[in-house]
């Protein structure tokens, strides 16, 4: 049972310890340097706006790790460290680049984004705390927005600033960020002063020390950064110069923090994260994925084995039923639609949602008639139609030949169909089976069963369990 250390004391003498805790919290928050924001001409919330626009082009651009643990690891401390970030209190979200340079970015109102390489590098958890402490620091000071304000009142004059300022061209947050380079990779949120990453360095450290890790945690990534290879170093260098003066600055707000000078100790989770990164095979440079060379493929999230454990599903409209795996999550697509999947069987991918592993239930109207004539449309006729509108939007999906066979299920017939393919926005060597069941007025409940190739065979008794689950009450409208 646990129990508080200090329930035994009495009253007096606990209201003592609690009033030095306080007092000791107190004076190390007032020994801080204090880093006052620059002039800003944005409010928080089109801080918000313009990361969420430029969040959306990074997400386009770069492909993402999406392996669940790694993520889960990542947000876990990138949370950790949000909650003592100060500033508008912005809602940070963290995201992994499959990129092998060490480097680490952050767009303003939250958006963190950290290369799989400083992951693979660092020798301690608080090393990757260091770097995403540094990052949470830029948005916290705000230091996007702020070099955006300098450029825009360079460039439009104190007339216009004038109405910016009092609000009357609050609505104008694209036009002005387009007029000083745009949204996206803008080089004003990206690449700060020698003053602004002194900043940053100063409240990272603070963020660190309130966090429960030590500033010394941000000096070890520099050291760690010493000790690799130079090609490799020199990404995340470029953008965060690092004079022999930077680490004594950490130093000096260290002692003045009171905190440890000794660097985290917790490397388990971090060894274990850097083997499941080693199982992705090697990731590419962001120069390799500029140029358009990379070839590797999109890491997909390592999910969960398919449950044994069936549940039952029941859609709206009551048409069908179908059992899914125990540890699959439902997502329901309107009246007649479903989506079962692992978590991490679905990613995100150039704005797109991508399933990896799992299975889609719903209705199809062959050819669009909607004559309402029956006995002219056959199952195969509607099935063929079913396929040719999927390759529609997956070109790269072919039947495989001889895969056509027909199903006896509960009720009627059924007619399955597997298509394969390499999938060119996550490169992966994908399974579709189609599964149609006709109905009398010759529409099709269908299932599609999403898999990798080389795991088809390891799905397979899933896929028959779904199948042969599926119970259709063609009385109800659909």
């Amino acid at each position: 049972m646990t129990r508080n250390r200090y329930a035994a004391l009495p009253r007096k003498f606990a209201t003592i310890v609690a009033v030095i805790a306080l007092v000791s919290t107190t004076s190390i928050l007032d020994a801080q340097t204090r880093v006052k924001p620059g002039f800003n001409l944005f409010s928080a919330e089109q801080d918000v706006e313009i990361g969420r626009a430029s969040a959306a082009e990074a997400d386009r651009q770069f492909p993402l790790v999406t392996d669940r643990d790694v993520v889960t690891y990542v947000n876990e401390v990138g949370r950790r460290l949000a909650a003592h970030s100060g500033g508008p209190g912005f809602s940070y979200q963290f995201r992994v680049i499959n990129a092998s340079d060490i480097n680490a970015f952050a767009l303003p109102g939250g958006f963190i984004y950290v290369n799989r390489g400083i992951l693979a590098e660092a020798r301690n958890e608080g090393e990757v705390a260091g770097v995403i402490a540094h990052e949470i620091a830029h948005v916290a000071l705000r230091h996007g927005t702020h070099q955006a304000s300098k450029a825009y009142a360079a460039q439009a004059g104190l007339s216009i600033l004038g109405g910016f300022l009092t609000g009357r061209a609050s609505e104008t947050t694209a036009g002005v960020i387009n007029a000083i380079g745009g949204f996206g990779l803008n080089a004003l949120f990206l690449k700060f002063s020698r003053e602004l990453e002194t900043q940053a360095d100063v409240r990272g450290a603070q963020i660190l020390a309130a966090a429960g890790y030590a500033p010394a945690d941000m000096v070890g990534f520099f050291r760690t950064l010493a000790r690799v290879d130079t090609s490799r170093k020199t990404t995340w260098l470029s953008h965060h110069p690092a004079p022999p003066d930077r680490i004594a600055r950490i130093e000096r707000e260290s002692a003045l923090l009171r905190v440890a000078a000794q660097p985290t100790r917790r490397v388990t989770e971090l060894r274990a994260i850097q083997t499941r990164l080693r199982q992705m095979g090697a990731a590419p440079t962001m120069a390799q994925l500029a140029s358009g060379q990379s070839t590797s493929r999109t890491p997909t999230a390592t999910v969960e084995s398919p449950s044994k454990s069936l549940r039952v599903y029941q859609n709206r409209s009551g048409v069908y039923r179908a059992a899914y795996p125990a540890n699959w999550r439902v997502y329901e697509q309107g009246r007649s639609g479903v989506v079962f999947a692992p978590e991490g069987g679905i990613v995100q991918y150039g704005g797109r949602s991508e399933i990896v592993v799992g299975a889609v239930l719903n209705h199809y109207e062959p050819f669009d008639s909607g004559t309402g004539l029956l006995g002219g449309v056959s199952l195969e006729d509607a099935t063929r139609d079913l396929i040719a509108q999927i390759q529609k939007g997956d070109a790269h999906l072919r039947e495989v030949r001889g895969s056509a066979r027909l199903l006896k299920p509960a009720s009627g017939r059924a007619l399955s169909v597997d298509l394969r393919g390499v999938n060119p926005r996550t490169r992966i060597e994908e399974r579709l089976t189609v599964v149609t069941h006709q109905l009398a007025d010759e529409h099709l409940i269908y299932l599609l069963f999403a898999i990798p190739e080389r795991e088809a065979a390891a799905y397979a008794p899933t896929l028959s369990a779904i199948v042969n689950s599926l119970r259709i009450d063609e009385d109800r409208p659909h």
